[in-house]
């Protein structure tokens, strides 16, 4: 028996060698059926603005919550200051969790749902930037 070390970059070789020809998929990548006769689509391709959205707040979020901690341990914070933070901070991460339902990081909740879900994180991002400015 004969053991041949194979790495990734032998079978990627391997693979253009035989010139392969891939395709390219372009409708949705993800039919489901929940019922008869029942399907939902659009898992990875629907609302592609809001799931930036829920991106670009998740990296707000990451930056206030490091920024929040400083202050938490700023002698010269105030009360009141600390509060204000503690309060954003709440704020992102309930429209955050609330973003990240099911059926709205799929995209697959009604529109005016989805609406909500956008307004939601908007306004936490207004109001988390009104502190941490």
């Amino acid at each position: 028996m004969v053991f041949v070390q194979s790495t990734p970059q032998t079978y990627v070789n391997a693979l253009k060698a035989e010139n392969v020809e891939w395709p390219v998929k372009y409708d949705d990548i993800m039919p489901y059926e929940s019922d008869p006769n029942w399907f939902w689509s659009g898992f990875f391709s629907s609302r592609p603005a809001f799931k930036k959205q829920v991106k670009d707040s998740s990296a707000i979020l990451s930056a206030h919550s490091k920024i929040f901690a400083r202050k938490v341990i700023d002698q010269r914070a105030s009360d009141e200051e600390i509060k204000q933070s503690i309060d954003a901070t709440q704020d992102m991460l309930d429209s955050m969790g609330i973003a990240q339902h099911h059926d709205a990081i799929t995209g697959t909740a009604n529109q005016w749902v989805a609406n909500d879900y956008s307004a939601r994180l908007s306004k936490s991002i207004h109001n988390s930037r009104a502190v941490y400015n």
